[in-house]
């Protein structure tokens, strides 16, 4: 072999390697999405905040949640001041917390939350509306509460890593029985399936939340299953669940994943021991030959609470891996002491 064809190959191969080196590192084509379960600002969390601590709630998790590009969790209180009130003084399941609270989230860098629950209306349509004005006075994005009563809710998208990121929630019941037709997110099978289609058409990655099921159990009951199903056959890529307090199962359905529920984030119940323990998904996405792929699911196992953490210990996490595996058909495997989800690539 000649010497000017030896440097030549030695010079294509050098262009090939910084070619997929800079592929393999380009952050325009990769981003981590976090997704938590359930955050209530209300009760003692709002009074710390109506204190002015913004950063009470969140403090332990913050640099974690400073990784991601998107941070998501269920916002499972109203932001709407009622004069220094952030539980109902004779009704302990009504209570919010004060506007500031949006603050909070952004500056946890909390980027996108769902607000269709079972307490979106507990101070009613204008704690609807405050909690939407709070929001996006603090720059962040929400689904699943609109405050015209129109029946109309608007995903949020987000635009990064050269990605849409789109959401859209979605909520089996309301606490009270009248006046929140129209404001709240009700699950509605035949306008998920047009909403999440529209939705589809215009983004990269679809992520639906699913507030429902029973409470304080381990699995979900075939109804709840149906109807998260049916959001992965409208074309959701991501559907994560919330409302029972406790983490289920993990389901690898038609080659997407559904959680059935992350349990609690910042709430505390300390009456009952899986209520203390919620579940954070660390999504890794990367967007290759035009369309986005789920490369790697992580599981971070909280200690729940007024004030989350990742303190659990070594044997409490192996516990609740095995509890959460014996819950689902999918394999977890530990990996550098990291809990990772098997994943694999299925189109349909």
């Amino acid at each position: 072999m000649s010497l000017r064809l030896r440097c030549w190959l030695a010079f294509a191969v050098c262009c090939l390697s910084f070619r997929l080196f800079s592929q393999e590192k380009n952050p325009e084509e990769r981003i981590t999405l976090l997704a938590f379960g359930d955050v209530n600002l209300g009760r003692a969390v709002g009074q710390k905040l109506l204190a002015g601590d913004l950063e009470f709630p969140f403090v332990h998790v913050r640099d974690s949640l400073q990784s991601a590009q998107v941070v998501f969790v269920n916002l499972e209180s109203q932001l709407t001041d009622q004069g220094g009130e952030t539980q109902h003084p004779k009704h302990n399941l009504i209570f919010c917390g004060p506007p500031s609270g949006a603050l909070s989230l952004r500056q946890a860098n909390i980027t996108v939350v769902s607000t269709a629950n079972n307490h979106a209306y507990d101070y009613g349509l204008s704690g609807v509306r405050e909690t939407i004005e709070s929001l996006q006075g603090a720059g962040v994005r929400f689904t699943g509460t609109s405050g015209d009563s129109g029946g109309s809710y608007s995903p949020a998208v987000l635009d990064v890593g050269g990605m849409r990121v789109g959401f859209v929630a979605y909520t089996q019941f309301i606490n009270v029985r009248t006046g929140w037709k129209g404001c709240i997110s009700l699950f509605d099978e035949r306008r998920a399936e047009q909403e999440i289609g529209d939705l589809r058409r215009s983004v990269d990655l679809v992520v639906a939340s699913f507030h429902g099921g029973s409470e304080y159990v381990d699995r979900p009951g075939t109804t709840t299953i149906r109807q998260m199903r049916s959001l992965v056959d409208a074309g959701a890529d991501l559907v994560v669940g919330h409302h029972p307090h406790y983490v289920q199962g993990i389901e690898q359905y038609r080659g997407k994943f559904i959680f059935y529920s992350l349990g609690n984030f910042v709430f505390y119940q300390p009456q009952r021991e899986w209520a203390l323990k919620g579940l954070g998904v660390e999504a890794r996405i990367r967007k290759w030959e035009g369309r986005a792929v789920l490369e790697r699911i992580r599981l971070l196992p909280v200690r729940a609470g007024l004030q989350p953490s990742f303190s659990l210990s070594r044997a409490e996490q192996i516990v609740m891996m095995k509890r959460l595996e014996e819950l689902s058909n999918v394999h977890i495997r530990q990996v550098d002491g990291l809990w990772l989800v098997q994943t694999y690539d299925q189109t349909n």
